[in-house]
């Protein structure tokens, strides 16, 4: 288990939604977004969940967040409501089909997806927010 291995397997599995498919997916929080629909994910908490006489376990919480064009056209807008719903259904299932991210966590569990406006350099985009729990046990040693 290793938390590089963690984090290539949520972009690997992001990468295999294909409705919407996103253009771009990052790791970090963007200070733009250059193309759409597009899919970030960051680090949002790292907890301790317990120790061990030799070992910290623990739950990190990743923030997957999509990002879609704010359109004036009410038929586009409707496609858009469309694409945020199957994104919020499309990041579920591919991460709920590898829950521990082939073999990289101890486990994992997915929130309840949020949807509203962002506006970013600028720009107005609908977004989709999803939680993302890591558990991860003995992630790190403790050394006397």
């Amino acid at each position: 288990m290793t938390r590089a291995g963690a984090v290539a397997r949520i972009d690997a599995l992001l990468g295999t939604v294909s409705d919407p498919t996103f253009k771009l997916i990052y790791f970090g929080e963007p200070l733009s977004v250059p193309t759409t629909p597009m899919c970030a994910f960051w680090i949002q908490s790292h907890d301790l969940d317990f120790e061990t006489l030799g070992d910290v376990s623990t739950t990190t919480t990743m923030t997957i967040q999509a990002y879609f064009p704010v359109l004036l056209n009410e038929t586009l807008r409707e496609t858009v409501e469309q694409d945020v719903w199957d994104a919020i259904v499309n990041i579920k299932t591919a991460l709920r089909g590898d829950a521990d991210l082939n073999g990289q966590v101890t486990d994992s569990e997915i929130g309840s997806a949020t949807t509203g406006f962002l506006d970013l350099s600028g720009n107005k985009f609908r977004v989709v927010t999803i939680p993302f729990e890591i558990d991860m046990f003995g992630e790190y040693p403790i050394t006397p």
